[in-house]
Parts: C-alpha cells; sequence; structure tokens
C-alpha cells in the first residue's frame, strides 16, 4: 500500500508532515510526498486564511482526479477550525485537527470522525520525521498566547506550549541534514520551566556544529543581549523574519500587537549594526480593517525608511471568530488589490537593493537541488543562488556575481 502525505501551510507543518510520514513507514506503508498516486493520503491543511483553507478542500478533489477510490485522511488547522467541511467527502475516512498528529496511525486505524480536544497543556513529543532534504526543520514550540486580533492561530493551535530542549537538541544530533531551521508557531516565546529561554536555545543549538536559522520572530525577542549572542555563534545564519505586519501604529493597535513602528525601526537599525550583510524580512497584511489611505501611506512610508531585504505581502483574510471579524471599516476590494500592488512593487526595489549589495561578497551556500545541470541552494543571508554543478548537500564558498531571476548567480571560491 503506498500513502502520500500533502502539505498546506507554514513550517510547523511542514516538520509535522514529516513525523506522519515516518508513523506510516514504521506501520508497513511506502511513503511518498505531495500530489502522486497513492492508495492513501494524508492531508494536512492551513487554515491562516481563506485562501488556505480553500486549498485544503480543493486539495482533495484533485486526488480524486488521480484516484477516485482513494481513502482520505485530513488533518491539522482547516480541521481544526471546521470538521464539517471535510466530513461531506465520502472517501475522507478519519479526520483530527492538531493534537492527534503524533499518533495519526490511531485515527487511520479506527476511522475516526470525532475531533479530539486541543491539548493546551503540554508540548506533544511527535516521532522524529522522516528527512529527506538538506535542509531540516527542527519544531521547538507550539501554540500561542498572543491572540493578534485578526489571527485564528491561537484557537486552532491552543495556547503557547514549549518543547525540553534535550529532546530538541537529541533530535539535531540525529538528523543527517547540513542545516537546521528552528520554528515554531510562536518561537519567541520559547521557555524552559515558565521562564524565557531563546538565548539559552540558541547557545546550546550551536555547540552541535550545525549551520542553523531561525524563522519568524518577534521583534521584541532581539534586544541587545540577543544580538550579542547571536553574533558570537559560530554556525548562525544571519536572516531575520521578523513579523511586522503593518508598518502604521493606528493599525498596529487595532491589530493588538505589542510594539510600536518606531520601536520595530529601532530594532531593524540594531540588527544593520550587528549584522550589515544580514537579510531582515517580514509579512505585511495590507487592506486590514480601518486602514485609512493615510495609514496605508504611513506604512508605505517607514517600510522604505526600514528596506527589509524582501517582504510577503498578503491581503487582510477575514476570519469567523476573531476579534477582528467583528470590528467595523472593511476595504473595498479594489483598494485592497490596488495597495497590495503598490507594496509587491517595493517589494520588487528592496529585492533588487538587496542583491546589488551582496555583489562581490562571499558566502556558504548550501546545495539543496541540482536541476537542469544548475545547483541551487541559499546563501547563509538567504539569498537564493544558481550556480555550476554540485552535489546535493555540499555547502560551497561562493563569491556573488550577479542578479538572476529569483536570486543571485556565482562563482565557486
Amino acid at each position: 500500500m503506498r500513502a502520500s502525505v500533502i502539505t498546506l501551510g507554514c513550517k510547523v507543518n511542514e516538520y509535522e508532515s514529516g513525523s506522519i510520514l515516518t508513523q506510516l513507514k514504521n506501520f508497513g506503508y511506502e511513503i511518498c510526498e505531495g500530489l502522486v498516486y497513492a492508495d492513501v493520503y494524508v492531508v494536512n491543511t492551513c487554515a491562516v486564511t481563506n485562501v488556505g483553507e480553500k486549498k485544503s478542500r480543493q486539495t482533495l478533489t484533485k486526488i480524486l482526479k488521480l484516484n477516485p477510490n482513494a481513502k482520505i485522511f485530513v488533518c491539522g488547522c482547516a480541521v481544526q477550525n471546521n470538521p464539517a467541511q471535510f466530513l461531506k467527502n465520502k472517501n475522507v475516512f478519519a479526520l483530527t485537527g492538531n493534537y492527534g498528529k503524533h499518533e495519526i496511525i490511531k485515527f487511520i486505524t479506527n476511522d475516526n470522525k470525532i475531533l479530539p480536544k486541543l491539548n493546551n497543556k503540554q508540548y506533544s513529543n511527535m516521532p522524529r520525521p522522516t528527512v529527506f532534504k538538506s535542509r531540516h526543520y527542527i519544531k521547538i514550540q507550539d501554540g500561542c498566547d498572543y491572540f493578534c486580533s485578526y489571527c485564528l492561530i491561537p484557537y486552532v493551535r491552543g495556547r503557547s506550549v514549549s518543547r525540553p530542549l534535550p529532546d530538541i537538541l537529541a533530535e539535531i544530533n540525529e538528523t543527517n541534514a547540513q542545516e537546521i531551521v528552528l520554528t515554531g508557531i510562536n518561537m519567541s516565546d520559547y521557555k524552559i520551566e515558565g521562564k524565557p529561554a531563546l538565548k539559552t536555545l540558541v547557545k546550546e543549538v550551536d555547540k552541535l556544529n550545525v549551520r542553523f536559522r531561525l524563522s519568524s520572530l518577534e521583534c521584541n525577542v532581539l534586544d541587545d543581549e540577543m544580538l550579542n549572542i547571536l553574533k558570537s555563534l559560530k554556525n548562525f545564519c544571519p536572516h531575520f523574519h521578523l513579523s511586522l505586519q503593518s508598518a502604521c501604529n493606528e493599525t498596529l493597535k487595532r491589530m493588538n500587537r505589542r510594539y510600536t513602528i518606531e520601536q520595530f525601526i529601532q530594532i531593524t537599525k540594531k540588527i544593520k549594526k550587528f549584522f550589515p550583510n544580514a537579510s531582515i524580512s517580514t509579512d505585511i497584511i495590507v487592506g486590514f480593517k480601518g486602514e485609512t489611505d493615510e495609514e496605508f501611506n504611513q506604512t508605505k512610508k517607514n517600510l522604505q525608511i526600514i528596506e527589509f531585504s524582501f517582504m510577503h505581502i498578503f491581503p487582510y483574510s477575514e476570519r469567523t471568530g476573531t476579534v477582528a471579524s467583528k470590528m467595523p471599516g472593511a476595504v473595498d476590494k479594489a483598494i485592497v488589490k490596488q495597495r497590495e500592488e503598490e507594496l509587491k512593487q517595493l517589494n520588487c526595489q528592496f529585492k533588487q537593493n538587496f542583491f546589488n549589495k551582496n555583489i562581490g561578497t562571499t558566502h556558504k551556500v548550501l546545495i539543496e537541488e541540482v536541476k537542469n545541470n544548475q545547483a541551487l541552494g541559499y546563501t547563509e543571508n538567504y539569498i537564493y543562488c544558481y550556480l555550476k554543478n554540485a552535489k546535493v548537500g555540499e555547502i560551497k564558498d561562493v563569491l556573488l556575481t550577479s542578479t538572476y531571476l529569483d536570486g543571485m548567480t556565482g562563482e565557486y571560491v
């Protein structure tokens, strides 16, 4: 029997899908990933936006075009948010939300269609993921206590819980990946015995002598002490993804974000001082409830002050059950689209400026894929590189020479 796992959404879902693959393999399935022919499918769904949830539903339709007799199991955030939307499909034999992924075989073998309650008290350990890639995600935390007004995630992931440090370090030691990405739903909130411990974690990870990077962070964890620690580490990759969401204080306040734009700007200036070649990226929501032309223009102005390396830009997606869903001030869709296009143009300018700044600099590039006689991979500061042929898993010293497509070309040193 062949089983495929299909993943939608975030890096945490990718990590959890790796664990699901391990569980399926240990149970005796021949395993694969993605929309390929199989007898059994596990769909790990997303609900961060309406589009994510819609894609989760559409995936079931695509599966049935490949194999009308497929046995489908669904899990994840979209199930946690609204299980009924999947139970309509006669090929769905079992489901679970986010709690239950660590024991997915139990739900599959019992054809379980009753959604279990979220576990809000402690981190649920998962079997080690099956690793197929040179860059491997390590989940360190789950859930979120922040309750930003637009966000559904605390309701479908539960409260913030942290993974024990020894377990994190043990998994890193066991993996054969050349690069580790520490990830979580709100990894800035990582704790040991109830106390903030991200600083402790990065120091311990660095001792394992494997290149590593951090996924999305809240800006408030990057104080002088944290930046000094990161600067002292020999294996840290200087890419900072800081979720900004808006660069206007009035909008940030309605979003229930925990900083002002002035604080955020100061932190990005400090990062650039400590790490002159660092990549600093972000997420921006356009058209949030009540966003006026003046607020949007303030966002544009402040983004130009910060000048990110690149930005992920999303139109506001209303999620039923959030505080924002009850707010007045919906922005006209045509205006949202126009604002999105303006920020996309700004993003292209930022990316080009960042690439130009890196021409003539030397970086270590992890080769993650070889395709059409090109070696493809990322620098430590997260520039996608198109290089001459090399082996997957090699880390090469590369002199960056020019911009190309969505990244840069370079020569081996």
